[in-house]
């Protein structure tokens, strides 16, 4: 994941291209994944700052990591105004590395990390608001 973040944020790609489909798909987008980036970059920041770097280089790289959404809502963009096939790639695209992600890294992690059901109430609790979110809008 990391070196596909460093050339372009699949987040950044489903927003741009979401923008492109309809402005409340885009903006439903950004707010789903300005709300995941919080955990992200107080992910990022924590070792860092504990790493005695300090609190200001700590919170420039956690914004610089952010960069790649930006680039990437603007290759997005690009890619959804040549046609509306490519918006439905780029979102599938885009929803396929998150699954990749959490089903062969971030879970896998979590159960090695925190034995017991604390990590498995964790993943239940995630899929049941994020079904609920799709309901509600």
């Amino acid at each position: 994941m990391l070196g596909l973040q460093c050339i372009i944020s699949q987040n950044g790609l489903a927003i741009g291209s979401g923008f492109d489909a309809s402005t409340t798909l885009g903006l439903s987008l950004a707010i789903a994944i300005a709300i995941h980036d919080v955990p992200e970059g107080i992910s990022i920041a924590l070792p860092i700052n504990n790493s005695g770097y300090g609190k200001a280089k700590a919170i420039i790289l956690t914004a610089l990591s952010g960069v790649t959404t930006g680039i990437g809502a603007f290759f997005g963009a690009i890619i959804g105004n040549i046609s509306k096939e490519l918006i439905g790639f780029s979102l599938a695209f885009a929803a396929g590395a998150m699954l990749y992600i959490v089903s062969c890294e971030l879970i896998p992690e979590s159960n090695k990390m925190y034995k017991g059901r604390f990590s498995s109430f964790g993943n239940i609790l995630g899929i049941t608001l994020g079904v609920l979110a799709n309901v509600i809008t």
